[in-house]
């Protein structure tokens, strides 16, 4: 069998495949996953050939899921691990199988296929709400301070020649570095075990493990937003003037409870900075929007009956025709409690990849049999102006 690993790339182009640590560090200096890196490099026709990954996947005679149609087994983590010689045996480095140096990238890409079957999930929906979100090479991080008092002054005015024209935006630096925390999943194989579980089972073990704590940690992270984090310099929202208001003091008739006036005028406040896109409350709060008190309805109306009457509409409507609600379920969201926010300039989530590249390394290296699957990430809000909290009686 042949000692190199073969990509037949879209021009047909047949090429070496270069599969070692450094492949791993040069995805992470990219900010992409090991598959993505090599789709990347490696541009094929997917219909015809498929893609890199799954090239070298076939060439190693890796399966990583069952076909009972096909008669095909997914393979097991011993023959990934320790291929029989001639087998799988490709050798890349300090005597290391090419399938042993793919399997963390195989079990990180299983577990995220399994992750992806539930779109309803907290981690899915919390994605859903990003602004912007980002990968660095790297676990030290500087905030970014965007300094917006300067616009809410300036206007554009008429320009000489080599003037400069008004400053909008400062941007600096934040004086404080960061290092962006890390989760690891553990995973130990015993020899026995090797021979006899498969590597999608792996994958749902750790996916479901994995996806128990990521919703956990978005409900963190979404209590966080409404509470600040004094890690991150995050104060909570109810300590910036203005950003929490009641529905008394927009509708003196919300004495107990939501009011479609309060609900509106809320909805309609500072839109000339943002306007509410999502709003995240639990499931009482939601109850409380949607039995809100003058909630207009069209049960008692006939629109096909003969009258004098003139129906208006607004042009400049200062609410969304749509709002999305999330769900919380987090014990420690306070009562009574709606947060909304403008998803486009809300939320920023950076996430660290030399983690997982450190815990690669030494799986594959050390010829161990335990693995971590390492993710460092951080969340904060972008602009505070983008926020907005309604408590009701």
């Amino acid at each position: 069998m042949s000692d190199q690993l073969i990509i037949v790339q879209a021009n047909g182009d047949k090429v070496q495949a270069d599969l070692s640590l450094q492949t791993y560090q040069d995805a992470a200096a990219e900010g992409r996953t090991l598959r993505q890196h090599l789709e990347h490099v490696h541009p094929t026709n997917a219909e015809r050939d498929g893609s890199a990954y799954e090239q070298l996947l076939e060439q190693m005679g890796i399966f990583v899921r069952s076909d009972r149609d096909a008669g095909l087994r997914a393979s097991t983590v011993g023959e990934i691990l320790n291929p029989e010689k001639g087998a799988a045996g490709t050798i890349t480095r300090d005597g290391v199988p090419a399938s042993r140096l793919l399997f963390p990238a195989i079990v990180l890409d299983v577990i995220e296929d399994k992750l992806q079957v539930n779109r309803s999930e907290n981690p899915n929906a919390l994605n859903q709400m990003l602004a912007v979100d980002e990968s660095i090479n790297g676990d030290r991080w500087e905030r970014p301070v965007l300094n917006f008092a300067r616009p809410e002054a300036a206007r554009s005015a008429p320009v000489s020649q080599l003037a400069l024209p008004n400053v909008m935006m400062t941007i600096t630096a934040s004086d404080k570095s960061m290092r962006i925390p890390n989760w690891g999943i553990g995973l130990e194989i015993s020899e026995q075990a090797m021979r006899s579980t498969t590597i999608d089972l792996v994958g749902l073990a750790v996916g479901r493990q994995s996806e128990v704590e990521a919703n956990e940690r978005a409900n963190g992270y979404i209590l966080s937003l409404l509470q600040g984090d004094t890690d991150l310099g995050m104060l909570a929202l109810s300590a910036i003037a203005g950003k929490v208001k009641t529905a008394l003091a927009l509708d003196p008739a919300a004495t107990s409870g939501l009011t479609q006036e309060a609900w509106l005028k809320w909805l309609s406040a500072d839109t000339n900075k943002r306007t509410i896109t999502h709003v995240v409350t639990d499931l009482n709060g939601a109850l409380a929007i949607e039995r809100r008190a003058g909630k207009p309805t069209v049960q008692t109306d006939n629109p096909t009956s003969e009258r004098m009457d003139t129906l208006f509409s607004v042009i400049n409507p200062k609410w969304p025709t749509n709002v999305r609600i999330f769900l919380t379920d987090d014990p420690n969201w306070p009562a009574k409690t709606i947060m909304g926010f403008d998803k486009r300039y809300a939320i920023h989530r950076i996430n660290s990849l030399t983690a997982q590249y450190s815990a690669i390394e030494a799986f594959a290296l050390k010829r161990s049999t335990a693995m971590r699957v390492d993710r460092g990430e951080i969340l904060y809000r972008l602009f505070d102006e983008a926020f907005d909290v309604l408590t009701y009686a």
